[in-house]
């Protein structure tokens, strides 16, 4: 039990780190893209097209990867995801056009989003651990968030020292000296260590197995479950996409001094970063479906306050506390990579999370250019957090009927926080 005690937990730890760095891809390219504008005269429009074609290969690929990791080396998976950023840096400062950079984010970023983002840590803990599962992956996820606090300050100084192009060949090593690190600590399976998750004898019965390791992609995404759940994530997800990316010209339409507005996007990661945290604490102690409601709930209240801010309403303190409880949704994260081993069994984790990943691209892409197109028809982005709001609300109805156990086991007891102790169905 301790030698897999030790062992699990540098599970837990070495994934954080790698999240960590895989992570900041997205929150960091808003620095970087200041300096490819100002070498190759793009648009605001066209940078951000770095991100929009990284989305959309990352979704390609979550599936497939997901489901290789199910079956093949997680270790060698991860390895590839984090040599391809490493790689995507060097070759992004070797760039002589834009669409070299689209290259980059669409190959190599996407890569590493695909096989050393969240997929991979939910599939090797959710091998590792059983009853602490929650707070093992509460802490790995929360990575995300440190990655997004810490590099953006890293890449500025990096920037401030170094001409943009050396600067990311430093970020590069820096990355390199971070994760490889971490990636020999990675060990694909307990059993690799004669051991089994959480240190018992035998393998946990909530584990899954059996007939949860032949389900195909077919069968998963026709279980009402798998379409229950990807609408409560999307719709977070979506929403939290559509929010940070205009909270802050919308703080300065208010007439918000440009630092004020930052520090709003600052709250609203860190918030994000403490949900995930805080998730980790409560998640093998309370019912899965009241973390779900939690995470609406303050996802609704945080919309309808941004909503009454766009109005004038509230001032800078009430965009503040819609900011936070926005972030504080973010709980979803690692709630999702939480329930998906319950629903459809942990040795297809990998193959379901991808399929969840894929669904909410959608929505993650069509958001932004929604609230946009809202505000420039309105002049106010009141209407669509309001509809964020609703949604979220109507989201919350169906969260009940979110089944949380594999369909051929029936759950001997609906309560604590397991939500069951399943049983083979008679």
């Amino acid at each position: 039990m301790e030698r897999s005690f030790g062992i699990g937990w540098r599970q837990v730890f070495a994934s954080m780190v790698v999240m960590s760095c895989s992570g900041m891809i997205a929150p960091t390219y808003g620095i970087i893209a200041v300096h490819l504008g100002q070498e190759f005269g793009s648009t605001r429009m066209v940078l951000m097209l770095a991100i929009t074609v990284m989305s959309i290969a990352t979704g390609i690929l979550s599936p497939i990867v997901g489901n290789l990791m199910d079956r093949s080396s997680l270790r060698r998976i991860m390895a590839v995801g984090v040599f391809s950023m490493i790689i995507g840096f060097v070759a992004l400062s070797f760039v002589t056009s834009f669409t070299a950079v689209l290259v980059v984010y669409g190959l190599f970023m996407a890569a590493t989003q695909a096989m050393a983002g969240p997929i991979s840590g939910t599939v090797l803990l959710t091998r590792w651990f059983d009853k602490r599962r929650g707070l093992a992956l509460g802490i790995a996820v929360s990575g995300i968030g440190a990655g997004g606090m810490i590099f953006p300050l890293v890449i500025q100084g990096l920037f401030d020292q170094f001409a943009w192009r050396e600067a990311l060949r430093v970020l590069a090593l820096v990355l390199a000296c971070v994760t490889v690190p971490a990636l020999a600590f990675i060990i694909n399976r307990p059993e690799d260590r004669g051991l089994h998750a959480d240190g018992a004898e035998t393998p946990p019965a909530t584990a899954g197995g059996g007939a949860a390791a032949s389900l195909s992609a077919r069968e998963i995404v026709s279980d009402p479950a798998f379409w229950l759940l990807a609408l409560v994530v999307t719709v977070v997800l979506a929403g939290m996409m559509g929010s940070v990316t205009n909270i802050v010209p919308m703080a300065r339409d208010l007439g918000i001094e440009a630092n004020a507005a930052a520090v709003v996007v600052s709250l609203y990661a860190g918030m994000a970063f403490l949900a995930k945290l805080t998730f980790g604490a409560l998640a093998d102690r309370i019912n899965s479906r009241v973390l779900m409601l939690g995470a609406l709930g303050s996802f609704a209240a945080g919309m309808a306050a941004l909503a009454m801010a766009a109005t004038g309403f509230g001032g800078y303190g009430l965009i503040l506390l819609g900011a936070a409880m926005v972030g504080l949704g973010g709980v979803i994260v690692p709630l999702q990579s939480f329930v998906a081993p319950r629903i459809f069994g942990a040795s297809v984790v990998g193959k379901a999370v991808g399929l969840l990943g894929l669904v909410s691209l959608i929505g993650l892409l069509l958001t932004p250019p929604i609230f946009g197109f809202v505000f420039d028809r309105t002049g106010s982005y009141a209407p669509i957090f309001w509809a964020f709001s609703v949604l979220a609300v109507g989201a919350m109805l169906v969260v009940p009927r979110i089944r949380l156990h594999p369909r051929d086991i029936v759950p001997a007891t609906s309560h604590g926080p397991a939500d069951a102790e399943p049983v083979p169905a008679p």
